[in-house]
């Protein structure tokens, strides 16, 4: 929750003639500092912290726009590229998404973040949560105006040909004209997998586009996109991994045996989206009657926004060979699951659909100099439609819900001593019927010898109706028809960046009453008493000369482990060389790694698509590490790394973030990134 108020709080709203990427030094996107409007208001350059221009190719780069959209207001939050120059290696690896990250190994496989404030919200659609780093919706989708045509190809992999692990991800966008962009994004992951019957298989595809004059602003987004994931339940003997030697025979990761074969997840997610507003506002004449210029003021704005999305999973095994277990004949897999509701191979499947419509009114911050804030009301709609296995074992069974939520925002984006960004929502009809959120950010800050400190607090309360798949579910294995309550939440935070230091200090606690989860059973359950959940961070690095040190380090606390389990301690250091080889070749080598202390980290149910509570194994204590070497010269990026290089050197291995699924074992991996502005 920390990541999402605080990208809130560094929420500034674009006008159509901003030309600034980013002047972050690490980006390909680069623009010399003079190329920025002078209209630009300082706060633009405090979300990018003012790094300042850097004197080389780079700065040859045509220049870009890039911004995400609230779906709501239609407000466009400036966003920055994922174009970084140093560190690319890192962002390639689950274990780069977080401090600390519990993952089953290969990329595009379920994964949770074990820093409590970075979890989001639990979706609708469940089962989306163990992807949502890799699904795309539209606020997490990169709207783009440019010059000239703009297309970026990204490849990396791991591995050799049996257990290959590979990555393509590839943008083209291109205007018609100064109003009008187009762009097609596509990203391919296909891991074969280092441990057996792993594989995992993603394909999504997006074709965007967005409008923009003075009066009139559009948006389009189509997502097609779904996502195969074999499950092999973790290996059944965590000794493979841990004391090789006394298993007494020679074996690759692949021999390692599993609990499952023949069974796999499928969930699909295709997205639909259309946004427009057309302002209301005045024209103003600026300079000389000889050289007169016309220009538009946007005063308010009326919008309305459309989404329909398509969802669905799918529990399917060919795991059916008959065994004997204490005298019953069954399939192999069902002796995993004291619990089976009716007969047959497991074949569990959900559809779910929800089209969404909203009206939204604004009010724009500073069209005159007394006006010092911007306001935005609206309305949405939500119809919701299940389609999931009945408990008569008849077949499927439909349920249809509506849900009707009334919000605003306030907000103060512009200047540089106060910042604010305030938000409210309230379902007023239908199923999230006194569901409400009210959340804040504020950010202020000073100029000390040239250098910007910068003070935010944010905070929420929460009441959240809970899910209907949350209350109701049916399958093979698990059923439950529960009436919980609401889910109440409240937290306060604060985040402090010393520049002279180089140092960011952040603290929140959150009491979150009423929390749904999955126990050591695997039952879901709901804990009624009030948990507190502390979390400080310190980020420090060092410079010096080519020399460089980042270390981030999380502190955690729960007042309640059986429910809320937390490592106590969580870090990431790197360490690393960075200086230039020549004139046009960046070059970085360094050592990393995550660590967190021992815990009782949630497990993986794949019948589920859940994480819960397990009490039986303690994870943590050893660190997830690589060597690796980054090269940039001019718009290539390209990298070598050694992953999980700990187990050259330290005995006894452990390198589990979840009990059952260790990491990707000791292996070479490559990557190449090309910019092309043309």
């Amino acid at each position: 929750m920390i990541a999402f108020t605080t990208a809130f709080s560094q929420a500034r709203i674009i006008m159509p003639d901003q030309s600034q990427i980013t002047s972050d030094p690490d980006s390909l996107n680069l623009l010399p500092q003079q190329s920025q409007q002078p209209s630009q208001s300082s706060s633009i350059n405090h979300l990018v912290h003012d790094h300042g221009a850097m004197a080389d190719s780079l700065q040859a780069l045509a220049r870009m726009t890039l911004w995400r959209i609230d779906a709501r207001t239609g407000n466009r939050i400036p966003a920055e590229s994922d174009t970084l120059i140093h560190n690319y290696q890192h962002t390639t690896l689950p274990d780069g998404q977080s401090v600390a990250m519990g993952f089953l190994g290969p990329l595009g496989a379920p994964m949770y973040s074990k820093i409590f404030s970075e979890r989001e919200e639990t979706q609708t659609f469940l089962f989306n949560n163990a992807y949502s780093s890799y699904l795309k919706d539209p606020e997490k989708m990169l709207f783009v105006n440019t010059r000239v045509p703009y297309s970026r190809l990204t490849y990396h992999r791991a591995g050799p040909k049996q257990t290959r692990e590979e990555r393509l991800d590839a943008r083209l966008t291109f205007n018609f004209g100064k109003k009008l962009n187009v762009g097609l994004d596509a990203d391919m992951i296909n891991a074969r997998g280092f441990y057996a019957s792993q594989s995992v298989k993603h394909n999504s595809f997006s074709l965007y586009g967005n409008y923009l004059s003075d009066r009139f602003e559009s948006h389009a987004f189509m997502t097609l996109g779904s996502v195969k994931n074999f499950e092999n339940g973790g290996i059944t003997d965590e000794l493979f991994i841990t004391d090789p030697d006394a298993v007494q025979q020679r074996f690759t990761s692949q021999d390692i045996p599993t609990k499952f074969t023949k069974t796999w997840n499928t969930v699909g997610n295709n997205r639909f989206f259309l946004s427009g507003r057309y302002n209301l506002g005045y024209t103003e004449i600026e300079g000389d009657t000889i050289e007169s210029k016309e220009h538009f003021i946007p005063v308010a704005s009326i919008g309305f926004s459309s989404q329909f999305t398509q969802q669905y999973r799918r529990f399917l095994s060919y795991d059916t060979a008959y065994v004997n277990v204490d005298g019953q004949q069954m399939h192999r897999i069902d002796q995993f699951y004291s619990q089976r509701n009716y007969a047959g191979a497991v074949d569990d499947s959900i559809h779910y659909t929800s089209f969404k419509n909203s009206v939204t009114l604004g009010l724009r911050e500073g069209f005159k100099e007394w006006v010092k804030f911007g306001l935005a009301a609206f309305l949405e709609y939500d119809l919701r439609k299940y389609s999931l296995r009945d408990s008569l074992g008849t077949g499927y069974y439909t349920y249809n819900e509506n849900a009707v939520t009334l919000g605003g925002q306030l907000n103060k984006q512009q200047g540089d001593n106060l910042l604010f960004n305030l938000r409210a929502d309230l379902g007023v009809l239908g199923v999230n019927l006194g569901e409400f959120r009210a959340m804040g950010d504020v950010e202020t800050g000073f100029d000390f010898f040239g250098k910007r400190t910068t003070l935010t607090m944010d905070g929420y309360v929460k009441n959240l109706r809970p899910k209907y798949l949350q209350d109701h579910y049916y399958s093979k294995y698990f059923k439950w028809d529960r009436d919980f309550g609401d889910i109440r939440r409240v937290y306060v935070g604060g985040k402090l960046h010393i520049p002279f230091t180089n140092t960011t200090l952040s603290a929140g606690v959150e009491n979150v009453q009423n929390l749904i989860y999955f126990d050591k059973d695997k039952n879901i359950q709901q804990e009624g008493e009030n948990i507190q959940v502390l979390t400080a961070r310190v980020e420090q690095k060092i410079h010096l000369g080519i020399f460089n040190w980042d270390n981030e380090v999380v502190y955690q606390t729960s007042s309640n482990e059986d429910a809320i389990p937390l490592p106590e301690l969580s870090a990431y250091s790197n360490m690393y060389l960075k200086t230039k080889i020549v004139n046009e070749l960046t070059f970085q080598f360094g050592v990393d790694a995550h660590y967190h202390t021992k815990y009782f980290a949630p497990g993986y149910e794949p019948a589920l698509l859940q994480f819960y509570n397990q009490q039986d194994r303690e994870i943590g204590n050893y660190p997830i590490s690589t060597v690796y070497a980054n090269f940039h010269l001019k718009q290539t990026r390209f990298f070598v790394m050694f992953y999980n290089v700990a187990t050259k050197v330290i005995k006894p291995q452990d390198y589990f973030t979840m009990p059952g699924y260790p990491v990707n074992p000791f292996g070479l991996k490559l990557g190449l990134s090309v910019n092309l502005h043309n």
